[in-house]
């Protein structure tokens, strides 16, 4: 089932230098100009070692953790989280921490889920380097381009803009990717064969916005947002010119932001199937194009009769999966009708996924 978000990003303004816990460590940071509270960070994420290059650029809340962004990453550039990474950040790592490291000898790896965006990467210009699948090593940088007050009616995290499709999983890092796309586009290569019948399709060249922020609405199914009378009250406290107690202002308009309306979901039991309704063209499009699982495209395969809707069952670890797939033919549709196709696929399914939560969740 997909992550749930933490309880919301607006927590109390830390300013100038802090120590912040980290284990049984402790590390000095400098927020720099950053309210966690209420900025947003317009980060660039560049694969290292393509050309042209694949990249994506996103808003991020500065107070999310590096696990958090860690996330964010994962689905902008439509990786799997089926492989181990780092985030390096001068001669420091953090990470999910290995117990026996300490035995090794060397730096540790500071826990990602105990330090802040704001707390790092808190300037324009500031960098950090993030490693996913230390075998196949795709290394990406990222940049801090702007700092950015949050809208009230944008749902963060949020990509805004990207070019080209990332790699396939596994497929042997920058030189097998790039091994993988001569092979696959030239029919008299040894490989060719091979690779098709592997990947089935790729495009190098199609990225979809739409399926990212999909899957990140999916992730982070229950953000926070400031209401406009919070914002309001916030900004005229700010307005005056002999404001003694911070706090009080910071109390104020934490007491004002509330967790924006979202879709009441109903419960069910845990592997209880939820209804699918499927246009004929969209039932065609996933059984003739994804690359799924026959136990997910078998219940598809009977169609209803002429006087009925198309309605099949699926519980939700299935949709999740299906999702999945939909998403990866969306980012890799040559032609944009059909890209659009699968988009409304995706929605169609998320819609559904939005609607139910499994009793255990």
């Amino acid at each position: 089932m997909a992550r749930r978000r933490s309880e919301g990003w607006y927590s109390k303004p830390i300013s100038g230098r802090l120590e912040e816990s980290v284990g049984r460590r402790s590390l000095k940071i400098d927020v720099g100009s950053v309210n966690p509270q209420l900025d947003v960070l317009r980060i660039k994420i560049v694969l290292l070692g393509t050309k042209p290059p694949i990249w994506r650029r996103v808003l991020v809340p500065a107070e999310f953790t590096l696990a958090q962004f860690h996330d964010v990453v994962q689905a902008a550039m439509g990786w799997e989280d089926c492989h181990l990474h780092q985030f390096c950040i001068g001669k420091q790592r953090f990470g999910v921490p290995d117990p026996n490291e300490r035995f090794l000898g060397g730096s540790l790896t500071l826990n990602e889920k105990n330090t802040r965006l704001a707390n790092l990467l808190n300037t324009v210009g500031a960098k950090a380097t993030y490693i996913y699948d230390l075998g196949d090593s795709w290394e990406h940088t990222l940049s801090v381009e702007k700092i950015l007050p949050a809208e009230l009616d944008v749902p963060y995290p949020l990509c805004i803009e990207g070019k080209l499709a990332a790699p396939r999983e596994d497929c042997g890092g920058i030189p097998g990717f790039y091994h993988m796309l001569v092979a696959l586009a030239d029919p008299n290569h040894e490989d060719h064969e091979h690779m098709r019948d592997w990947i089935d399709s790729f495009d190098p060249e199609v990225f979809s916005i739409v399926a990212v922020n999909k899957k990140l609405r999916k992730i982070f199914r229950a953000p926070r947002k400031p209401n406009s009378a919070g914002a309001a009250k916030w900004k005229a406290i700010m307005a005056k010119p002999n404001m003694d107690d911070l706090r009080a202002a910071v109390e104020v308009l934490q007491a004002a932001f509330d967790p924006f309306p979202s879709k009441e979901r109903q419960r069910i039991r845990p592997g209880q199937e939820v209804p699918l309704e499927l246009s004929d063209r969209e039932r065609e499009l996933i059984l003739e194009h994804a690359f799924a699982d026959e136990a997910l495209l078998g219940r598809l395969r009977v169609a209803p009769a002429s006087n009925q809707r198309a309605v099949f069952h699926f519980t939700l670890d299935d949709l999740d999966d299906l999702a999945g797939c939909v998403a990866a033919e969306a980012n890799h549709a040559k032609d944009k009708k059909l890209r659009k196709e699968w988009d409304r696929v995706f929605a169609r399914i998320g819609d559904v996924l939005d609607s139910y939560v499994a009793l255990d969740d």
